[in-house]
């Protein structure tokens, strides 16, 4: 059995995911997104950040992994004759595909990611960081009988960690020596009601 909730922090905003009958996403506190009740094997849920100029926390759990991106969502486009999403963003053309079963994303007629193996049901595929750290991103996901695409701007990871409730506040189920120090330094401020 997976974890209730999974935290992350950006930029001193809090995300939490709360994996219940009806997933919701919340940032600072507020629910941001919510999922319909049901059993569900995988979600994604995208809510925009208060105040962070049209940035969005994108989440996506599936099987026990919770995958979260911040970014500026960018609407795509599909070429059925060349297989591939596309879109655009200042100057910069964005393509991505799943050719032969493995997710590719090119940025300015360069490949900047492929995924390594096998197509799974959901992949993240990403530019190298510019000199703020942030880059171009694609979410590969299988949509049944259709692949979707989803990409970003101004995109940056955001790790998530697995939480257990103690008297309101979310502490991380799992620790390591690399990250115990990080994990719960940024997890003392982080309530949920």
């Amino acid at each position: 059995m997976s974890a209730r909730y999974y935290a992350g922090k950006w930029n001193e905003h809090e995300i939490v995911l709360v994996n219940d009958e009806a997933e919701q996403l919340l940032i600072d506190g507020k629910m941001a997104a919510k999922n319909k009740a049901g059993i569900h094997l995988s979600i994604e849920l995208t809510g925009e950040i208060p105040m962070e100029d049209g940035l969005f926390v994108f989440i996506h759990w599936e099987g026990g992994n919770c995958a979260c991106i911040v970014g500026k969502p960018l609407e795509a486009s599909y070429d059925k004759e060349t297989k591939t999403f596309f879109t655009e963003y200042e100057g910069h053309k964005l393509e991505a595909n799943n050719k032969k079963l493995k997710g590719k994303l090119i940025v300015d007629g360069a490949e900047t990611d492929k995924e390594d193996g096998m197509f799974n049901t959901y992949t993240i595929l990403g530019s190298k960081p510019d000199e703020n750290g942030k880059r171009f991103m694609a979410v590969l996901s299988d949509g049944g009988l259709k692949l979707n695409c989803r990409f970003f701007a101004q995109a940056e990871n955001v790790r998530m960690y697995p939480c257990q409730k103690q008297g309101g506040e979310l502490i991380p189920i799992y620790r390591n020596d690399i990250d115990e120090g990080f994990a719960v330094g940024f997890m003392l401020g982080a309530s949920i009601d």
